[in-house]
C-alpha cells in the first residue's frame, strides 16, 4: 500500500505533461496505452486565457514512451470550435481514437466527433461523427436528445442539462474487452447514465443499459466475469461518489453505496491485476493546501474492488497534494500503475492575473507519475 506520508516523495517524481511554452492551464486528462510500441497517449484541454483550466479552445494529444515521460510530443487534434470533454481509446498498432464535443456552447444538440492518430506516421485522420445504431436499425448522430429519448421510452425522467454543458462522453474510461467489444457511457449535467457498446471502435455505438440513478456529469464502469461494476458522481456535497453492481448486464442494479468521505470529482475504475481498481477524491486536512488553492479536491484513494462493499475494499494507495489533485486518470501496465492528474503546482493565472484574484482549483497543469505495483501482495 502507498500511504499518504509517501505522497510528497511520489509527486516530486512527477512530470508536467501539458506544453508549458504554449499553455497556461490544462484539464480533462484521459490516458491510453499502446502495448505494441510502449507509448502512452494523453488527451486534454489546454488553455491560454490565464484564468481557468476548463478552456474550450482546442484539444491536444500528448504522447511519449510510458517509462520515459520526459520525451513528450504534442499534436493539436482540433481547435476553434469550442471543443470540450475529450476522451480516448487505443485501437491497436500504434493508433488511438480521440473523441470530443464540438460547438459546446451552442444551443441544441452538439456533435460528438473523433479523429484517429497514427503514432508511426504521426498523422491525424479526417474528422468523423460518432453514430448510434438505433433499435430500428437506423443510424443517428450521437446526441443528448437521442439519449434523453432512450431514457424516457424506458420510464426514466430524472435528467436535465446546463445550456453550456450538454452531452458528456469524457466521463467514463473507454475500453475494449478480450473479444474487441468497446464500452463507454453518455452522461450530462444531471442524468441517468446511458451505457453503450461498439463493434467498430466507437464509430457506431448501440445503447444497451441504463444506470437508474442520477449522475452529476460522471459515471464509470467495468465488466468483470459478466458483472458490471459502476462508480458514480452524485450531486451530494459529502459522500458524493457511489458504488453499485449489476449481475445481468444492466437490467437491474444493486442499491448504491456511498464511498465514505468522497467528494465531487471524476471517479475512475479500471481492470487491474485480475481485479478492479477504483479511484475517487476526498478531502484531507493533512495535505495542508497551499494558500492559493481554494477548492478542496486535494486527496485521492485507490481501492481494489475485492467485495461488494466499497468501504471495506482494500485501500491500495492514499495520495494527498497541497496543490490540488483533480480528475485522476489511471492506467495499468504489467501490474504497474501510472496516473495523470490536474493540479496547480505552477498556477500561471495566479502569477499574472491583475484582478482581485482568480479561483485556483487544481486545473492549471497536468502531471504524470509512476506509482508502481500497489496490489494486495504488498500490504
Amino acid at each position: 500500500m502507498i500511504r499518504k506520508e509517501q505522497s510528497e516523495e511520489i509527486f516530486a517524481r512527477s512530470i508536467q505533461l501539458n506544453d508549458g511554452f504554449r499553455e497556461t492551464s490544462a484539464d480533462g486528462v484521459c490516458l491510453a496505452f499502446d502495448k505494441r510500441y510502449g507509448i502512452m497517449f494523453c488527451v486534454y484541454m489546454p488553455g491560454k486565457q490565464c484564468c481557468y483550466g476548463e478552456s474550450r479552445s482546442k484539444i491536444v494529444l500528448a504522447y511519449f514512451p510510458a517509462t520515459q515521460p520526459h520525451n513528450v510530443r504534442y499534436i493539436t487534434v482540433t481547435e476553434g470550435r469550442d471543443e470540450f470533454c475529450p476522451n480516448i481509446m487505443g485501437i491497436g498498432d500504434g493508433k488511438v481514437r480521440v473523441f470530443y464535443v464540438v460547438d459546446s456552447y451552442s444551443e441544441g444538440d452538439q456533435d460528438i466527433c473523433y479523429k484517429d492518430f497514427d503514432f508511426q506516421t504521426e498523422t491525424l485522420s479526417e474528422e468523423k461523427t460518432m453514430m448510434v445504431k438505433c433499435e430500428d436499425g437506423k443510424l443517428q448522430k450521437m446526441s443528448l436528445s437521442l439519449t434523453f429519448s432512450y431514457l424516457e421510452e424506458r420510464g426514466y425522467h430524472n435528467h436535465s442539462f446546463l445550456a453550456s454543458e450538454q452531452i458528456s462522453i469524457g466521463s467514463g474510461t473507454y475500453y475494449k474487452d478480450a473479444d474487441g467489444v468497446a464500452y463507454g457511457v453518455a452522461t450530462s449535467y444531471l442524468m441517468e447514465p446511458v451505457l453503450f457498446r461498439s463493434y467498430d471502435n466507437m464509430a457506431t455505438v448501440e445503447f444497451f443499459a441504463v444506470y437508474p440513478y442520477t449522475a452529476q456529469y460522471e459515471f464509470d464502469y467495468k465488466i468483470l466475469n459478466g458483472k458490471i461494476y459502476g462508480i458514480c458522481r452524485t450531486e451530494n456535497e459529502t459522500n458524493s461518489i457511489t458504488f453499485s453492481t449489476s449481475e445481468d448486464m444492466g437490467k437491474t442494479w444493486s442499491e448504491p453505496i456511498a464511498l465514505e468521505e468522497s467528494i465531487n470529482c471524476r471517479p475512475r475504475i479500471i481492470h487491474y491485476d485480475g481485479e478492479l481498481l477504483m479511484a475517487y477524491n476526498y478531502y484531507n486536512d493533512d495535505a495542508k493546501n497551499h494558500r492559493i488553492v481554494t477548492r478542496t479536491r486535494n486527496a485521492v484513494k485507490l481501492r481494489i474492488v475485492d467485495n461488494d462493499d466499497p468501504n471495506k475494499c482494500t485501500v491500495a494507495a492514499d495520495l494527498i497534494n497541497k496543490w490540488g489533485l483533480v480528475n485522476v486518470s489511471v492506467v495499468e501496465i504489467l501490474g504497474i500503475v501510472y496516473i495523470a492528474y490536474s493540479t496547480s503546482e505552477l498556477p500561471v493565472e495566479y502569477i499574472n492575473y491583475d484582478g482581485p484574484g482568480p479561483v485556483v482549483n487544481g486545473k492549471d497543469s497536468m502531471r504524470y507519475v509512476k506509482l508502481g505495483y500497489i496490489g494486495k501482495k504488498e500490504e
